[in-house]
């Protein structure tokens, strides 16, 4: 039985179809993009393509295992042989596979970016920038978006020579340390996986044109978010067969202050001139309403493909816009507009979703919930495995595997406690610099160490003997097997027990470690359903390449709360988009270059287009940030979707908002307000200039006052709190 494309519309079949060549799939939000992916390497395999010769990449874990799963489905026996993977756990494929061409060890470290900031804060201050440590993460920033780019430290200090920005410079030679540092502990940072695969391809010709052999047929989900180092991949892999299939959308691409580079997809054609394009707007997911609220922001950007989604579904509800007082009210109104959807229209908490533009915002919003007592969960909050005792037993096992990790053995040389203190530590680091070693070495050789005392070199001598122990036992064994017997061993299992009697959070972090084990197991169990061998190894890279959205379970029943970044991939039936302030969102305002406005347009469209049924835009007259009280003006994007003075538009005195729209360059302070305002009145704003009183509402604190300042713009402003004096 051959693949069934009567479940797929006219273009979503001539995506699925065109099997051979170069072919651009441009697929809206909620077009169905996933479903024509899948088909069409269904009908590859169909036609005889060996699925082990077909690449297919995407940006999540969670999404490459729901490709996987599908395929399985369409493609029994043979969807599952298919690469299905993220281009970072491609990348560690390759890397793993092909170590010795690099000079790698096979069991190679991935650093994340914790482990990140904590290498490039010492190197710091082995350059004495101590100074500057409170930088690091700005560091840690530039550093990754040099791999990005793939400039190795050699040549971003080349271009950092040639540059007047002193930080370039700084982070140049930061960056040279930081290397060093990452070789010697034979471990890799997110960046160096496709750096490290770019340069396997370019330096060593077999290899390259081995897998340019061997991979007839690529494709590559959310083409959108590549970066350059990406770009090139693809470029490389497809050039023998140049059957390459991107798939993308330009009006999600909203990363690039992580790399993405928007022209991928927009000058794709240029890249494979005989390229096909096939273009999805018929939307499956959204009402009419909410759609053409998207349709209405989007339209405003300059660089963007010409598409538009429609739908057969019905228009729905209107969109409904809320002014508040403050961010408290606003948050206030959230939660009761969710009590409203779960009482009166029987939904469930978790479909309903409430997006903000920066983690800041989430405050006023949790302190909500928990005053109404509605189960919430942050997605991109603490994750499972960045707590500290969590850390602490992926470092032992980290050790365990790749001796050479400096970073894990510097987190867990005292966890249990063993008497080393900073003065023995450093001395082992200083010894380990001057002669050329690692950290493991220096440990190892203590003896030779002058200065230490009797008690440090038995702590020494009992880690590194444990450890050695180990290495030996856990050999063979699977993960789960392997990380108990760290607990044991080590004493670290024991230490938190003992630590129950005189700290209550002990007991958490005990359960904490049970569930490591439970999930280490449950790992176990999957690599053996699918026929491989679970190591400790692999699941240390599998947990690696995991991201804060791969432990997002929908299912949950709790109201989410998450940064508009994190939603992309998701939806919801009811969605909040709050915070729809000029200044916040977008952020900058009328300071915002164009690229970065157009940008932002494209984060507010891909939160609108996560709503299915019901869709509220919420901002808040004033706002507290950096502990001062500033008033606000609507974001722009209310104004470009026609929501304000449409009769869709709510505001906290239930009339319609005049549109306030303007280039405005950010929140203004709150100062005490003029009173007596008539109209006709000449009037000046400190920002917006002067103007002239069109329309006044409401009587003492709540009195508005519209003003049509002289370039153009009109706004709708508290007199409580706006800074507006007479002419």
């Amino acid at each position: 039985m051959g693949v069934d494309l009567e479940k797929l519309n006219p273009e979503q079949r001539a995506g699925a179809t065109h099997l051979d060549g170069a072919l651009l799939v441009l697929a809206g939000a909620g077009t169905g993009k996933t479903r024509v992916i899948t088909y069409r390497i269904a009908r590859l395999i169909e036609t005889g393509v060996s699925p082990d010769r077909i690449l297919a990449v995407t940006f999540t874990n969670k999404a490459a295992g729901e490709m996987r799963r599908r395929l399985e489905e369409l493609a029994p026996g043979k969807g599952a042989l298919v690469w299905a993977f993220t281009f970072h756990s491609f990348c560690a494929k390759l890397v793993r596979i092909h170590h010795q061409e690099l000079g790698l060890p096979r069991h190679f470290t991935i650093y994340d970016q914790g482990d990140q900031k904590k290498l490039v804060t010492e190197s710091m201050k082995e350059l004495g920038l101590d100074d500057q440590k409170s930088k690091a993460g700005l560091f840690v920033s530039i550093i990754s978006r040099a791999k990005d780019d793939l400039l190795d430290a050699g040549s971003y200090e080349i271009h950092a020579m040639n540059s007047i920005d002193q930080s370039r410079q700084t982070a140049a030679k930061i960056y040279k340390v930081y290397q060093s540092k990452l070789d010697k502990a034979g471990a890799l940072d997110f960046g160096d996986l496709l750096l490290k695969t770019c340069q396997l391809l370019r330096d060593h010709p077999k290899v390259r044109e081995h897998w340019q052999e061997h991979f007839t047929h690529l494709l590559v989900d959310e083409y959108q978010d590549t970066n350059h180092a990406q770009y090139v991949l693809t470029k490389t892999l497809a050039a023998k067969h140049k059957n390459v299939c991107v798939v993308g959308d330009d009006d999600q691409s909203i990363y690039s202050w992580r790399g993405a580079n928007i022209r991928n997809i927009l000058e794709f054609e240029k890249d494979f001139p005989n390229v096909k394009v096939v273009t999805l707007e018929q939307n499956y997911r959204s009402t009419g309403r909410i759609l053409d609220a998207a349709a209405l922001v989007i339209h405003h950007n300059k660089t963007r493909k010409s598409k538009k989604l429609w739908t057969k579904a019905a228009p729905g509800d209107e969109v409904r816009v809320q002014e508040l007082p403050n961010e408290h009210e606003e948050a206030t109104y959230v939660v009761r507009r969710i009590q409203d959807e779960v009482q009166n229209n029987g939904r469930s908490l978790k479909d309903s979703a409430v997006f903000y533009r920066t983690n800041a915002q989430s405050r006023s919003f949790e302190e909500a919930m928990r005053r109404a007592r509605i189960p919430y969960k942050i997605v991109g909050a603490m994750r499972f495995y960045e707590r500290k005792e969590i850390k602490d037993a992926m470092a032992y096992a980290r050790i365990v595997v790749n001796k050479r990790d400096s970073v894990s053995l510097d987190r867990v040389i005292n966890c249990p406690p063993r008497g080393l203190g900073a003065k023995s530590l450093e001395l082992a680091e200083n010894y380990a610099a001057h002669h050329g070693l690692t950290l493991w070495d220096a440990f190892w050789a203590h003896g030779q160490i002058d200065g230490l005392g009797a008690k440090a070199h038995g702590a020494f001598d009992d880690f590194t003997q444990t450890l050695e122990k180990l290495r030996s036992t856990v050999e063979g064994l699977p993960a789960g097997g392997a990380m108990a017997l760290i607990f044991e061993t080590t004493g670290y299992w024991a230490w938190i027990e003992s630590e129950m009697e005189h700290d209550p959070e002990a007991a958490g972090r005990l359960a904490n470690l049970q569930e490591l084990l439970n999930a280490v197991k449950e790992y176990d169990d999957k690599e053996k359903q699918n026929g491989r061998v679970s190591t400790l190894a692999t699941y240390l890279e599998e947990v690696a390449l995991q991201t804060g959205l791969d432990d997002y379970d929908e299912n949950t029943p709790a109201v989410t709360l998450m940064t508009i970044h994190l939603a992309k991939g998701l939806e919801y039936p009811v969605v909040f988009l709050t915070g729809l302030e000029e200044g916040l969102f977008p952020i900058g305002g009328g300071n915002a270059t164009p690229e970065d406005l157009e940008e932002e347009r494209r984060l507010c469209y891909v939160g609108i287009t996560r709503a299915r049924e019901r869709l509220y835009l919420t901002y808040a007259a004033t706002r507290r940030l950096f502990g001062q009280v500033y008033a606000s003006l609507p974001s722009r994007f209310i104004i470009e979707a026609k929501l304000f003075g449409s009769g869709r538009s709510t505001t906290a005195s239930g009339s319609g908002t005049s549109s306030p729209y303007g280039s405005v360059a950010a929140s203004t302070p709150v100062r005490a307000a003029a009173t007596g305002f008539k109209n006709g009145q000449r009037v000046k704003h400190p920002q917006f200039g002067r103007g002239i009183v069109s329309d006044i509402s409401g009587a003492g604190d709540t009195m508005k006052v519209t003003v049509r300042f002289d370039d153009g713009r009109v706004a709708k402003l508290l007199t409580r709190y706006a800074p507006l004096e007479p002419a």
